[in-house]
């Protein structure tokens, strides 16, 4: 007597990986990854709040929603804001680079209730090169709104100390054609099974410095920084 299984149970074990995809024989799964920040801005605090899910499609190709948030504290109303920006983002991949494009928003939303919100929309083209343990990245984005030069346009290299650890220095562009600089390091530890990163990045530009930390967690396997980098954004 043949057994049967519902289509929907046969694409639950699927996505869980407990059958291979018979058209994807390495089954890929969704990475989570949530950040929280912290730093100070010409003298005031700013908090981030970031949450990003990748999601593959196919062996070359994935998706990615991505949502933002940044408060400005100022200790006055009148000066405090928070920076939302949701995006989603689509890369064709392999071991040499990748290159993306994307589509969201941003807003710009003052703490003082009697000021307006500003909302526009926006448009994301990413790429990137590997090479050995370097790597060559560009991002253009084309919203103006923004706190500071917390969102920019971005051309830089980055080099991996360790398949843990990477150093990296960027050309930012911001607001209305403002330039600045951009200098971070991450290092993931090997313990925690590796799902833990922490961030130092200092930025400059004209009339604005930052100086912050972030921490990063990933619901996924453990996997080096490199790896993991390359292949998520």
């Amino acid at each position: 007597m043949k057994t049967y299984f519902p289509a929907s149970v046969l694409m639950f074990l699927i996505c869980v990986g407990a059958i291979p995809h018979p058209l994807y024989a390495e089954v890929e799964h969704p990475n989570f990854v949530f950040g929280l920040g912290y730093g100070v801005l010409d003298n005031d605090s700013l908090v981030n709040i970031d949450f990003a899910i990748n999601m593959p499609v196919a062996e070359h190709i994935s998706t990615q929603v991505l949502l933002n948030s940044n408060y400005l504290v100022t200790g006055s109303t009148e000066e405090n804001f928070a920076q939302s920006e949701l995006s989603s983002n689509w890369f064709l991949s392999n071991r040499y680079g990748r290159i993306g494009f994307g589509l969201g928003f941003s807003e710009l939303e003052p703490m003082d209730e009697s000021l307006d919100v500003e909302r526009e929309l926006m448009g994301q083209v990413i790429g990137e090169l590997f090479i050995d343990s370097f790597s060559l990245s560009a991002h253009y984005i084309s919203n103006e709104l923004t706190l500071s030069n917390v969102t920019s346009s971005r051309f830089g290299a980055g080099y991996y100390i360790n398949e843990d650890q990477r150093i990296s220095l960027y050309r930012e562009e911001y607001g209305e054609g403002n330039i600045g600089w951009r200098l971070e390091t991450y290092f993931q530890p090997k313990k925690y099974e590796q799902k833990g990163s922490v961030g130092v990045i200092f930025r400059t530009g004209e009339g604005y410095d930052y100086l912050g930390v972030i921490f990063q967690y990933y619901f996924d396997h453990n996997v080096s920084l490199q790896q993991r980098e390359k292949k998520f954004h």
